[in-house]
C-alpha cells in the first residue's frame, strides 16, 4: 500500500451537462418557465412574526433580481465588492443571493447563530461592504448586533434590513423585495452577467483552530450543483423542500443552484417543525429533500415516508464530518432510494448514491466525474489519503489526513481570521488542499476510507468550533482556576459540549453564572456547555495539549 491512496470512480448518467451560474440558469427560466413557481415561503412564517408567506413564479423572481441588483449598484456597490449575508429560510434569502450575484456581488454567508464575537471577527477579517440581515431572528435583534459590528469596521457602509422597528443607522429594504416596484428595474444600469472564475461565495470554516473563510468562484458552485443534481434526478416539475439556511456550501449549491440549473421548485423550511414538514411535503408534493439520519429516522416513525400518499422520490441524507465508525448512520435504510451526503470542512462535498447492503461510512478514494464528461478532463472532486503506513497484525493501514481537488474545490491558499504567519492552507505542487480530516485506509477495504474524530474540533448541532477556542472562553471565566471542553456524543446535535472545570477555592461553580458571562462576551449561544463538571486538575501533554480523552479520569 502506498502512502498515497487514489483509484478512479465514476457517477454513471446521461449526457454532460452545460456548465451555467445560477444566474444565467434563472435568467433562462424566466423565458422557458415563467409562470412555473420557483420559490415558495414556509407556511408558519406568520407565526414566527417575519410577515406572510408568499410564492413566486421564475418570471417574478427574475424581475426581482433585477431590481435588488439595481438596489446595491445605486447605492455605491460595484462589481466584486463582498457583502456579508445573514438570514433565515425565507424567500428573501434566495432573492437576495440571487439579486447580489446578478449585481457582480460576492455574497458571505454568515450562520444564524453567530452573534457579534464571531460577526465583528468575520468583519475584521473580510471588510465587506454592506450586511444584510432581519430585524430579528426569535429572541435575536439581528439588525441590532450586526449594526454594532458594522460600526467597529469602517469598511462597512451600509446596514440593511427585512423588517420593524429597525435600529438608527439600519436602512430598511422591505420594498425591494416588493412586485409592486419591479418596474423600477432599470436594467441598463446592470454589469454583464459573471464570469465562472468570478468568485461567488464566501463561506466558513474552522481549520487549526480558528475561523476561515472558503471563497468559491460561479463555476466551483455550479460543479458542485451538477454533483447534487445527477443524484437528486431533478427536471422541470421537480420540488425540493430545503430545511436548511443558507450558510454553508452544501445549501446553496445543493438547495439552491441546482434546482434552479433543473428548473425545480425550491419550498423553504423554517427549522424546524415536524408537523410544519409533513404539511409541506403533502401539500407541495415534494419529490426531493435532504435532512440529518436522526431526523430521517424520527420522521419514519411519524410517516411513511414510502406511501403512496408522498410523491417524495429520493432523500438526502447528511452525515457529521468527521464521524465515528460506530455512529450507527450506516444501519439505516430509508423506505426509497437514498443518497450521502458529506460536507469536508466546507473544503469539498460528496454526493453519492446509497447501495441497499453497504456501508456508507466507508467512502471512496478518487476521481469522480459528472455525467457525461468521464473522458472530459478534470474531475468534479478528486480525494486522495496522504499520511504513513502503519502495520496493525496481518495488514497494513494508511493513517493520514483527507486532501482534495477538483472543479469544486477552491484552489487556496485560504488563511483564517487573525493568522499573523501566512497561509494556513494551500494546495499542493498537484493542486490538492489538505482538509485536516483524519481517516484511514485499510487494505480490507483498499480505494476507500473512513474518517475519524479529531479531538481539536467539536461538531455541535451542525457547527464546527475549534476545542482550543472553549477552552480559553471557559478559563477566562473569574471563578475557575482552570478550565478545557470535552464532549460525549448525542445521537442528534452529534456531540453534547461539557466544561470540565477546577473552581477557585471556596466557589461553587455554576452553570447559570457561566452563561450569563458568556452572554455579556456576546459569542454564539452552541459554545455554552450543557453542563459543568468539577475535576482536580486539567489533564495536559508535556507541550501543554490538553487531554481530552482522560478529562473524566480527574473527577
Amino acid at each position: 500500500m502506498d502512502d498515497e491512496a487514489s483509484v478512479r470512480i465514476e457517477i454513471k448518467g446521461g449526457a454532460a451537462p452545460d456548465m451555467t451560474s445560477a444566474d444565467a440558469a434563472l435568467r433562462q427560466l424566466a423565458v422557458d418557465a415563467e409562470n412555473e413557481v420557483a420559490f415558495v415561503d414556509s407556511p408558519d412564517r406568520a407565526k414566527r412574526g417575519m410577515g406572510q408567506p408568499r410564492s413566486l413564479t421564475f418570471a417574478k423572481a427574475n424581475i426581482l433580481a433585477d431590481q435588488i441588483a439595481v438596489r446595491f449598484l445605486r447605492r455605491g456597490l460595484n462589481t466584486g465588492d463582498t457583502i456579508a449575508l445573514q438570514m433565515p429560510n425565507t424567500i428573501e434569502a434566495p432573492l437576495l443571493i440571487l439579486g447580489a450575484w446578478r449585481a457582480g456581488l460576492t455574497v458571505c454567508l454568515m450562520p444564524l447563530l453567530w452573534r457579534f464575537d464571531e460577526i465583528n471577527r468575520a468583519f475584521s477579517r473580510l471588510k465587506p461592504k454592506a450586511v444584510v440581515t432581519v430585524s430579528r431572528y426569535g429572541d435575536e435583534m439581528s439588525a441590532r448586533t450586526l449594526g454594532e459590528a458594522a460600526a467597529k469596521n469602517p469598511s462597512v457602509r451600509f446596514v440593511f434590513a427585512i423588517g420593524e422597528d429597525l435600529p438608527d443607522g439600519v436602512t430598511p429594504i422591505d420594498d425591494w423585495m416588493s412586485e409592486e416596484g419591479a418596474e423600477d428595474r432599470k436594467t441598463e444600469l446592470l454589469p454583464e452577467p459573471a464570469p465562472l472564475d468570478q468568485t461567488a461565495l464566501i463561506t466558513w470554516t474552522v481549520l487549526q483552530q480558528a475561523a476561515c473563510p472558503v471563497p468559491r468562484t460561479h463555476g466551483e458552485v455550479a460543479a458542485l450543483a451538477r454533483m447534487f443534481s445527477s443524484h437528486m434526478k431533478l427536471g422541470p416539475g421537480g420540488r425540493v423542500l430545503n430545511t436548511y439556511p443558507y450558510s454553508s456550501i452544501g445549501a446553496v449549491a445543493g438547495q439552491l443552484v441546482a434546482p434552479l440549473l433543473a428548473g425545480a421548485r425550491t419550498v423553504l423550511h423554517l427549522p424546524f417543525s415536524f408537523d410544519v414538514f409533513v404539511r409541506q411535503l403533502q401539500e407541495n408534493e415534494i419529490t426531493y429533500t435532504a435532512l440529518p439520519a436522526p431526523v430521517i429516522s424520527a420522521l419514519e416513525e411519524r410517516c411513511d415516508l414510502g406511501s403512496s400518499a408522498l410523491p417524495l422520490a429520493r432523500i438526502g441524507c447528511i452525515w457529521p464530518n468527521p464521524h465515528g465508525v460506530d455512529s450507527g448512520l450506516d444501519l439505516f435504510e430509508p423506505p426509497l432510494p437514498v443518497f450521502d451526503i458529506h460536507n469536508f470542512a466546507e473544503l469539498a462535498v460528496l454526493v453519492r448514491e446509497r447501495s441497499s447492503g453497504t456501508d456508507p461510512s466507508l467512502l471512496p478514494l478518487g476521481k469522480i466525474y459528472l455525467p457525461g464528461e468521464e473522458d472530459t478532463g478534470d474531475p468534479v472532486l478528486e480525494m486522495r489519503v496522504r499520511g504513513a503506513v502503519i502495520h496493525k497484525e496481518s495488514h497494513q493501514v494508511l493513517k493520514g489526513t483527507l486532501c482534495v481537488s477538483g472543479r469544486s474545490v477552491p484552489p487556496g491558499p485560504l488563511q483564517p481570521a487573525g493568522a499573523q504567519d501566512g497561509t494556513v492552507i494551500e494546495a499542493d505542487s498537484h493542486g490538492f488542499l489538505d482538509t485536516g480530516i483524519g481517516c484511514a485506509v485499510d487494505e480490507s477495504f483498499a480505494g476507500q476510507f473512513r474518517c475519524q474524530k479529531s479531538e481539536n474540533l467539536i461538531y455541535h448541532g451542525g457547527a464546527v468550533i475549534a476545542a482550543s477556542e472553549l477552552d480559553k472562553l471557559y478559563a477566562e471565566f473569574p471563578e475557575f482556576l482552570d478550565a478545557a471542553a470535552f464532549v460525549l456524543d448525542d445521537a442528534v446535535i452529534g456531540e453534547r459540549i461539557f466544561a470540565a472545570v477546577v473552581p477557585k477555592p471556596d466557589i461553587a461553580p455554576s452553570l447559570d453564572r457561566l452563561r450569563e458571562f458568556l452572554d455579556q462576551k456576546r459569542v454564539a449561544p452552541y459554545k455554552t456547555p450543557d453542563q459543568l463538571v468539577i475535576v482536580k486538575s486539567i489533564p495536559r501533554s508535556g507541550q501543554g495539549k490538553v487531554q481530552r480523552d482522560q478529562i473524566l479520569a480527574h473527577i
